[in-house]
């Protein structure tokens, strides 16, 4: 493996950011002629790009079977760093085109379908949108409740909005609660309940329920709660 010392005088100077594209379409193509055919190349093309990646590297990057190509623990580091990187070079694009008109840019948010209809998300738009007119916001369908935060992770948003049912894990996230939810039992003003006062969990676990659809923070809460 070239070592990060030879970085100037070898990888760096040979490392080509049209083979690391190469690399990636190969990757989620999981093959070669379909990336050539994606990158509209000849595939004698893309074999030399991978094969100049991996002289460069002194790696294989990629597995070559019957099914198919898969990467190697080397092409998945590869890619998950070179994802970052293009990631980079692009948010550099665009910070040059936003340097050229000031006041202007663009956020991404990945939201569930709830935050989207329920008109909160919009009155943070409109806030936005006064004070900082020149900036688009793009609003994407995200899940919070699968506490992955794939969207944010793969760089497709740049911050999310949802509900959590438990502590985020990772230091490579920034969380912030902007504020408690409470959740409420209700019921109809005829049930045999809805004139007591101080019911508990046990009081209400008997009964008929209409519940939150299963993978949501608010189901998750509520059988934890009943769990307990």
């Amino acid at each position: 493996m070239a070592r990060i010392a030879d970085w100037d005088s070898r990888i760096g100077r040979r490392l080509k950011l049209r083979d690391l594209h190469v690399l990636f379409a190969v990757i989620q193509s999981g093959s070669m002629v379909k990336a050539a055919t994606r990158l509209s190349v000849t595939q004698p093309a893309v074999s030399q790009s991978i094969a100049d990646l991996e002289a460069t590297l002194g790696v294989r990057l990629l597995d070559r079977g019957p099914r198919g190509v898969t990467p190697t623990i080397y092409g998945e580091t590869l890619l998950r760093r070179g994802t970052e990187a293009f990631d980079a070079l692009k948010q550099g694009v665009r910070d040059i085109e936003f340097l050229t008109e000031t006041g202007s840019g663009e956020v991404w948010v990945g939201t569930s379908e709830s935050y989207m209809s329920g008109g909160s998300l919009a009155a943070i738009i409109q806030k936005m949108s006064q004070r900082h007119p020149r900036v688009a916001v793009h609003v994407v369908e995200a899940n919070t409740a699968a506490m992955e935060f794939r969207e944010v992770r793969e760089r497709k948003v740049d911050v999310m909005l949802g509900r959590i049912s438990g502590p985020v894990t990772g230091d490579d996230l920034a969380v912030a609660h902007l504020f408690e939810e409470p959740i409420l039992a209700v019921a109809g003003a005829r049930h045999p309940l809805a004139n007591k006062r101080n019911l508990t969990l046990a009081d209400l676990v008997g009964e008929s329920w209409i519940l939150a659809p299963p993978k949501t923070a608010v189901r998750d809460l509520v059988g934890g709660a009943f769990s307990a």
